[in-house]
C-alpha cells in the first residue's frame, strides 16, 4: 500500500530524514520506531504531506504522491492522528468529529459516519455536547482517532498515540490499534513504547539520526539484542 524510497527531509540545512526505504503492505501495522529526533515524526508528516520531501519518492495505493498537499492525500484515503491530539478544545466533541468528515460524502454520510464513531467510541457520545478541550488525555486521543475515522482512511498514520497516557488507557489505545488491523485498516505507528508496539506490530523499523539502523518483524525486533538493549533494557 506504501512505499517510501530514498525519502530525505530537511529543514534548513538540517537533515531530519537521511536517504529512508521501506513498504507498509496493506492490512498489517508498521512500526516507525526510534528515540526523539530520530526522523520519526518528520517521515510521517512527509508521508501526510504537511512536509514537503528534499529528495526521495513516496508512493500510495500504485500512485506517487510526493509533495502533494494533506487534503488530496486525505480524500485518497490517508489519514493523521498527530502528535498531541491537536483537538479543537473550543469546539464540542461532536463538532471535531463532523469535521473529520468534512470533506468526505454527503451530510447522511457523515451523520452516519458520526453516529457509528460515538457507538464505537462511547464516551464521546456520552460527551458529544462537551467541549473537547474538557475531556482527559485518554479521552482526547480517542476522539483525535476517531476524528481521523471519519473520512474513512485506507492508510492510518499513527504519531504517538499513547504519549502522555495513563497505563490504563494505554492499554485501551493498543486494543483499538489491534481491532482496527483486525478490521482490515493499515496503520504506520510512531511510537516510543516499543514493549507494545512490537507485541502487535507485523514488521517495523528503528530509526537513529535519521537512517534505518534495523529492520525486522515484529517478533525479530522485540528478540534483537540492540534493540533491547537500546529501548528495553531496565
Amino acid at each position: 500500500m506504501l512505499s517510501v524510497e530514498g525519502l530525505v527531509v530537511r529543514y534548513g540545512p538540517i537533515e531530519a530524514v537521511r536517504g529512508i526505504d521501506f513498504t507498509v503492505n496493506r492490512g498489517e501495522v508498521f512500526a516507525l520506531l526510534g528515540a526523539n529526533g530520530a526522523g520519526k515524526s518528520s517521515t510521517l508528516a512527509a508521508i501526510a504531506g504537511l512536509v514537503k520531501p528534499f529528495a526521495g519518492r513516496i508512493t500510495y495505493d500504485g500512485k506517487p504522491v510526493s509533495g502533494l498537499p494533506p487534503e488530496t492525500l486525505s480524500r485518497a484515503g490517508i489519514g493523521l492522528v498527530p502528535e498531541g491530539r491537536r483537538i479543537f478544545a473550543s469546539l464540542t466533541v461532536a463538532e471535531n468529529l463532523w469535521l473529520g468528515g468534512a470533506a468526505h460524502g454527503s451530510t447522511a454520510e457523515r451523520q452516519q459516519l458520526q453516529k457509528e464513531m460515538e457507538e464505537r467510541f462511547p464516551i464521546l457520545g456520552e460527551r458529544a455536547r462537551q467541549k473537547a478541550g474538557l475531556l482527559s488525555g485518554g479521552e482526547q486521543q480517542m476522539l483525535a482517532i476517531a476524528r481521523a475515522l471519519m473520512a474513512r482512511p485506507k492508510l492510518l498514520l499513527l504519531d504517538e498515540p499513547s504519549l502522555g497516557l495513563a497505563p490504563q488507557m494505554v492499554e485501551k489505545v493498543f486494543d483499538l490499534i489491534a481491532a482496527m488491523r483486525k478490521e482490515g485498516l493499515t496503520i504506520l505507528l510512531v511510537e516510543q513504547n516499543v514493549p507494545m508496539s512490537l507485541q502487535i506490530a507485523d514488521r517495523g523499523i528503528v530509526l537513529a539520526n535519521g537512517h534505518i539502523v534495523v529492520s525486522g518483524t515484529g517478533v525479530e525486533l522485540l528478540h534483537n539484542s540492540d534493540v533491547t538493549n537500546a529501548y528495553l533494557a531496565a
